[in-house]
């Protein structure tokens, strides 16, 4: 029987909590196919760009899936694994209801999202809408050269401005304008920053 929630439906994926949390709901937290990553990310000794596939056996696992179960929700990476330890920390929500998607989310592992931090849904509101999981795996490399990610194991899944996944791995329902906005504004802060280094 499906849960339900008690809230503001503020569009078809996105309803606010009586508390004030948001429930951010079918979205795509990671997709099978063809990654990029330098060699070092790969523990490897080069820092070359090699083309690594997450196939659907892998992504979709039942031990994957269950590893991403009630995770931490963050604001960009942290530079830690979360754990018990500094849940407190970087927590901003939790993923909840991880399942693979259907029909044009066939591809895709799809869960609901609870955030509970005003700033992050603040900055989701304003278009920062991109995902991005942090897991282990294993890189493998086949008998023709390519590699696979393997045993992939869940840790968090941020909330960032540009996500390895591309642009379909996101919180759906975005403004377009606020969107566009959102992303003029942190490319002039870029702009503005490398200005400020070049002067100094």
């Amino acid at each position: 029987m499906p849960v339900t929630y008690y809230g503001s439906r503020i569009s078809d994926n996105i309803i606010k909590l009586t508390d004030g949390c948001l429930l951010c709901k079918n979205v795509p937290i990671a997709r099978t196919g063809e990654y990029k990553y330098l060699g070092s990310e790969m523990g490897l000794d080069d820092n070359d760009i090699h083309s690594v596939y997450r196939s659907d056996e892998d992504v979709f696992s039942p031990k994957a899936i269950a590893s991403f179960e009630g995770k931490a929700f963050t604001d960009n990476h942290p530079s830690d694994d979360v754990s018990i330890d500094n849940w407190a920390m970087y927590s901003k929500g939790e993923i909840k209801n991880v399942r693979r998607g259907t029909g044009k989310d066939s591809d895709k592992l799809i869960a609901d999202i609870f955030v509970r931090d005003p700033i992050v849904a603040s900055e989701i509101f304003s278009g920062k809408r991109e995902i991005s999981s942090g897991y282990t795996c294993e890189y493998v490399q086949d008998s023709n050269g390519k590699f696979y990610q393997k045993n992939i194991i869940g840790n968090h899944v941020a909330l960032v401005d540009n996500g390895r996944a591309g642009h379909t791995v996101r919180i759906n329902d975005q403004d377009p304008f606020k969107h566009n906005k959102y992303r003029f504004v942190k490319k002039l802060q870029d702009v503005i920053k490398i200005l400020d280094k070049g002067v100094k």
